[in-house]
């Protein structure tokens, strides 16, 4: 519900960390390089072994192990009352449920290693380097051949990982019945997507090469200040440029709840507010509100789906937890978060791909880090290094998350109107409420919704005389 807090960590893995559509610039063509393809074979098993056996163990061991239970005092946290049973929640926990979610915890590591194998497929095989060299045959400048470089590195990594993104973003979803989309209408908004993030990156990644390139010990450092700017500027144009080009975004139709929607931002002391609804229901039948954008851009966001399927209060509720949101100014924070993780990230990454391209750049064909070709190295570095902070940006994100709901309920005291919701977010996205704790850990970006349900019920110290802890209104 909060894709405002955690916006600038989804644009760094998308654009910079983890995404094979970003790049840099420049490099010399007249380099000689290591020939043999078995040679190439012989490097890449090691870097396999070591990423594959790790990640199976870690993944096999997260699904082997069982759910944990809501039988502990850390599921109403503060609410000082005993645990509720899932009989108590009202959720009936669906074998579908527990399908869907196993099968989405599985892909989650798959489609990790997958991406990571194709980075190394296109390393190993020679082909990055091959692509880098088309790039200056075209163009002797490096500005436009890095970006050229960029363009040809992404078709190849979007016709290589095509197969899971169909199987993940569309079949998968149509299996549980949460798509309205037909392929081809799936087919041409990926399209569109794969556009816009090549005209983004392309220049992005230049920029991002030349840096590398004019500043060879600290180039890290020019990386990490160069995603500040970048990051508030995608911020700010994503709802007013970007997510226009996907969906209508209109202001609340409903007079009546919106009036209450007004009221309840006065009294959370916001003023001026935006909010809008949204027809996402031309592409998903599940639920969801969020926060995003800053400036001019700020706004709450509806989708038209959670408006027909809750009551006025559950709206309310829902709207009391991204108001929380806005007040207490999580979007920034998160920004800032994100920024100061990034700057160890991109500090380890230059260690790293040191260290990588002195073991595997002669086999590789790579010569330097401002070297096109590098990127995909960089972006395997990139990505082991961030996908060991999983655990850390979700942390952060259900902590804010936790922050709203806390909020919400001192703000508009509908306990149960709340509780409702998360129980019809569980239903509707047919997700198991009470995933395995470490799986809860690792990726969750919000609380399992059976210990948010469980804290809706149980949260009430204004029954108790107790002060509220964020709202500090009456």
């Amino acid at each position: 519900m909060l894709s405002a807090a955690t916006t600038a960590s989804a644009i760094i893995d998308g654009l910079v960390v983890s995404s094979p559509r970003t790049t840099g610039a420049g490099t010399d063509t007249s380099l000689e390089y290591a020939s043999g393809r078995s040679s190439n074979v012989k490097t890449l098993i090691p870097l396999v072994l070591a990423i594959a056996g790790g990640l199976v163990l870690c993944g096999a061991a997260v699904l082997i192990a069982q759910p944990n239970s809501l039988s502990s005092p850390e599921a109403i946290e503060s609410a000082q009352k005993a645990p509720v049973t899932n009989k108590d929640l009202g959720v009936t926990v669906t074998p579908e449920m527990k399908e869907h979610s196993r099968l989405l915890d599985i892909l989650y590591f798959v489609t990790f290693l997958y991406g990571l194998a194709v980075t190394v497929l296109i390393l190993a095989t020679g082909l990055s380097r091959r692509m880098r060299d088309a790039a200056f045959r075209a163009t002797n400048r490096k500005f436009v051949a890095a970006m050229l470089y960029f363009v040809l590195f992404s078709l190849v990594s979007a016709l290589l990982t095509f197969p899971l993104d169909w199987y993940s973003g569309f079949s998968v979803p149509h299996r549980f019945d949460l798509s309205n989309q037909t392929f081809g209408e799936w087919f041409l908004e990926q399209l569109k997507q794969f556009g816009i993030s090549i005209l983004i990156a392309a220049p992005l990644v230049a920029l991002a090469l030349m840096g590398i390139r004019k500043m060879p010990r600290r180039w890290w450092l020019a990386l990490w200040l160069g995603t500040i700017p970048v990051t508030l500027l995608l911020v700010l144009a994503q709802p007013l440029i970007i997510d226009p080009m996907f969906n209508k975004f209109e202001p609340l139709k409903n007079q009546v709840l919106a009036q209450r929607l007004l009221d309840t931002a006065a009294k959370a002391g916001i003023s001026g507010g935006r909010v809008y609804e949204v027809n996402k229901s031309k592409q998903t039948k599940t639920m969801n509100a969020y926060v995003n954008g800053i400036g001019p851009s700020k706004r709450i966001v509806m989708w038209d789906t959670l408006l027909a399927k809750m009551t006025e209060d559950e709206v309310v509720f829902v709207m009391g937890h991204e108001m929380g949101h806005y007040v207490m100014h999580h979007l920034w924070k998160g920004i800032a978060f994100t920024m100061a993780v990034l700057f160890f990230v991109f500090f380890a990454a230059k260690k790293l791909l040191d260290l990588a391209l002195i073991r595997f750049g002669p086999a590789w064909g790579l010569s330097e880090p401002s070297d096109p070709a590098t990127v995909p190295l960089l972006f395997l570095v990139l990505s082991l290094i961030t996908f060991a902070l999983s655990p850390v940006f979700a942390g952060y994100s259900r902590s804010v998350e936790h922050q709203a709901d806390i909020f919400a309920l001192e703000l508009t005291r509908l306990n149960e109107p709340g509780a409702r919701a998360f129980i019809k977010f569980a239903e509707d996205t047919k997700l198991d409420p009470e995933p395995n704790r470490f799986i809860e850990i690792w990726r969750y970006s919000h609380p399992a919704l059976a210990r948010r349900i469980a804290f809706a019920l149980a949260y009430k110290p204004w029954e108790r005389g107790e002060p509220n802890r964020l709202w500090k209104g009456k």
